[in-house]
Formats: structure tokens, C-alpha cells, sequence
């Protein structure tokens, strides 16, 4: 197999989503030629994801710059690493065309098809990928080849290749919920944020959003052993368990720092926050799984979650952006379930628990604490029983 050369400005571009059919092709094939380049990808990915866009771009652009990110993945992983290249090698442009079929999927998610052309530098059989996006506002369900279905939340993107069967592992980036199908033989596996989330028979959800810090697995049945990008093991989960791992843990190399703190679900708010400060992984034990699976149904339920924390989820459901004003609004705490309500409505019982007032202008949610309500609210505080009712409820 011939060892591709890939610019190194082309995976960048790969990564913001700036190629051109040659350049996937490429970077696809060069992909596949080895389980070592798919781990140079991730690590790239990870660094990437770690820092502002345009410095990833602007470091990388230089020698010294690429130097660095060669050096960093030398020492932490031990593996072979791209060498720097002036220009995309030439034979890339005298490829043979190959077909890209694009289909419209539900709630205008879109599935890519994208066979690799038939040549000696290849292997021997069409290898494809599909991925499926979802946008702000959009959920969609991915049935996959072997009966397992998926259910993508919003602003979520979803990989797998056509020997799906042969190894049954996807890439996740956003959030999912896994109805797996049972195979003893082949585990599945979600490569999530440089994690290996692997399953036999199970149902569970994964959380790994880009914007946020933390990668976080529910388990609602069956057994989920998380791992590290290189195998090694860091929790077992058992039904009504989910953990949350710190992604700044991920691919640095200090597997000492996995050990993981156990909590149970019962313990104050307060207390679960603190533990998850500690950027260490955090097992919260007895929980009520569709606290974090109730995105897929007509219902949402919120357990003690701020508001900053809040307004994400927010974006997401309704494709709006949300305009924090001030800290202390940020910080406000909600619990209840509310069912599939207009925008407008769910910000109306925030407001109604909450000191704050909000306004809507196009897709633009703008929210600050509302002093006169404060001084209101400041008195019912003091009087618990009269602030008892959870929201929404």
C-alpha cells in the first residue's frame, strides 16, 4: 500500500469543512490506509477542537508551528508523524472521477455517499462513509446496518463506513441516543472526542458536543466499558449509571488522572457540581436515565441545571442563539419537565421561576434579571414552602 503525504493545511481545511471532492477523497484514503493515520486524525482533530480556529490556523501555517503539533503528538503517543510537504502530491489530480451521491434525510439531515474510484493505489474494494448531520432545531433517527438504531439530537453528526458489520463503530460529535443490536462477537463501539464507548447489546446515551468540556455516557441497559483512544480501560458502566470525563483528560497521556470519583445521584447539587470542577471523571451512580434521555420523547426534563447551562439546550431545540446579560442570571437553578412547548412558552415558566425578563428579536433570545422581580423573589426565598413547586410542573 502506497504511504499517501498529506499537506498539512489540507487536514485543516478538512476539519473546518473547506474541501473539495479531491481533497475528501484524499484525506478519506489516507484514512483508511491504517489504524496509525486514524490516530494521527483524531489527535489533530482533539488539538483543533482544544483551541481557537484561527490560531490552530495560524500556528499550523508556519514551519515552527507545524513542528510543534509533530513534537506534542511524538511524545504523548509514540506513533509515526505526517511529514511537511510543500503541495499536495501531483497524482492526486490525475485520479479517476468517482461518484458522490447526496441524499436528503429527515428533517433536512443529510447523508453523504462517497465511493473511492477503482485504482491499484487503493484497495481493492469501494470503500464508502456516510455521515449524517442535523442542524439547530432538527432531530433525526439513523437505522444502521446490523438493526441498531440511532437517535441523533440536534447539532450532532453522525460517521460510519460501508464494513460497518465487519467492525460496527461510528463517530459521534454532539449528542446520540444507541439502541444497540446484540453481537458477542463484534462490540460496538462510538468514537466520541477521542474516547472509545464500547457495547455489546445496550441502549445508552452519549453526550459530546464540541462547545462543551465534558464527554458523558448514560447507561440505561446492558454493560458500557469506556476507553481510552488507545484501549485502556477507565470505567465500566451498569444500568442507571453515567459517567462524565473531562476532555481536557483526553489523549494527554495522564492515565493516572482517570481515576474516577463515585457519587450518587441523591447528593446535593452542589456536591455533584464541585466533583465534576475537579477535572477528573466523575460516576454518578442511581440515577433516573431519562433525566438525560428525555431530549428524544415530547418531554424535557431539567434536574438543578443553570440557566447558562440551560440556554445551550435552548439553542439547540429552537435554533435561536440566547444573550446571557449578566453572571447572576447565569447561575439561576431550574428542576421540572416540560413537555414540547413553543419557545416562547418555556421562556415564560423561567421567568416565572426565575428573576428575570427576556426578550425575542428574529432567533435572537436576550435575557437579564429583572431588579424590581428580584426584590420579589428575594422575599418568597424566604419562605420555602411557598417555592416548592418544581417548573413546568
Amino acid at each position: 500500500m502506497n504511504s499517501y503525504l498529506i499537506n498539512e493545511k489540507l487536514i485543516i481545511q478538512y476539519f473546518a469543512g473547506n474541501v473539495n471532492d479531491k481533497e475528501c477523497q484524499l484525506i478519506l484514503s489516507w484514512l483508511n490506509e491504517s489504524h496509525e493515520n486514524e490516530k494521527l486524525l483524531f489527535i489533530l482533530k482533539d488539538i483543533y477542537d482544544g483551541m481557537a480556529r484561527e490560531q490552530f490556523f495560524s500556528e499550523a501555517a508556519t514551519d515552527e508551528g507545524w513542528k510543534r503539533f509533530q513534537n506534542q503528538i511524538k511524545e504523548s503517543q509514540n506513533i509515526t508523524v505526517l511529514p511537511k510537504v510543500k503541495k499536495i502530491p501531483g497524482w492526486v489530480y490525475d485520479l479517476r472521477k468517482y461518484a458522490a451521491v447526496l441524499l436528503a434525510g429527515i428533517l433536512g439531515t443529510t447523508v453523504f455517499f462517497l465511493i473511492f474510484p477503482q485504482k491499484n493505489d487503493f484497495p481493492a474494494e469501494a470503500v464508502s462513509i456516510f455521515e449524517i448531520k442535523t442542524q439547530k432545531g432538527e432531530r433525526t433517527t439513523v437505522a444502521l446496518p446490523d438493526g441498531s438504531t440511532v437517535k441523533l439530537n440536534a447539532c450532532s453528526y453522525l460517521a460510519y463506513y460501508s464494513d460497518y458489520e465487519n467492525n460496527r463503530k461510528v463517530l459521534l460529535t454532539g449528542e446520540a441516543y444507541f439502541d444497540i443490536h446484540t453481537n458477542p462477537d463484534i462490540p460496538f463501539t462510538v468514537r466520541a472526542s477521542g474516547l472509545n464507548i464500547k457495547a455489546y447489546g445496550t441502549s445508552f446515551n452519549v453526550k459530546a458536543y464540541e462547545d462543551e468540556d465534558l464527554v458523558e455516557t448514560t447507561l440505561v441497559k446492558g454493560i458500557v466499558n469506556i476507553e481510552t483512544h488507545d484501549d485502556r480501560n477507565i470505567v465500566i458502566l451498569k444500568p442507571n449509571q453515567a459517567v462524565a470525563i473531562p476532555k481536557s483528560l483526553i489523549n494527554t497521556g495522564r492515565e493516572h488522572d482517570y481515576a474516577v470519583t463515585e457519587i450518587k445521584s441523591s447528593e446535593p447539587a452542589a456536591t455533584q457540581k464541585q466533583a465534576r470542577l475537579e477535572a477528573k471523571p466523575v460516576l454518578i451512580d442511581d440515577v433516573k436515565p431519562e433525566v438525560y434521555t428525555s431530549w428524544k420523547d415530547d418531554k424535557w426534563i431539567i434536574n438543578a441545571e443553570n440557566l447558562e447551562s440551560l440556554s445551550k439546550k435552548i439553542e439547540r431545540k429552537y435554533d435561536v442563539t440566547v444573550d446571557i446579560r449578566d453572571d447572576a442570571s447565569k447561575r439561576y437553578a431550574f428542576s421540572g419537565t416540560l413537555r414540547n412547548y413553543p419557545l416562547e412558552q418555556v421562556l415564560d415558566i423561567i421567568r416565572l421561576n426565575a428573576p428575570i425578563e427576556y426578550s425575542v428579536k428574529e432567533k435572537t433570545v436576550t435575557i437579564k434579571e429583572d431588579k424590581q422581580l428580584k426584590k420579589k423573589y428575594d422575599k418568597l426565598i424566604q419562605q420555602p414552602n411557598k417555592m416548592n413547586k418544581p417548573m413546568g410542573q
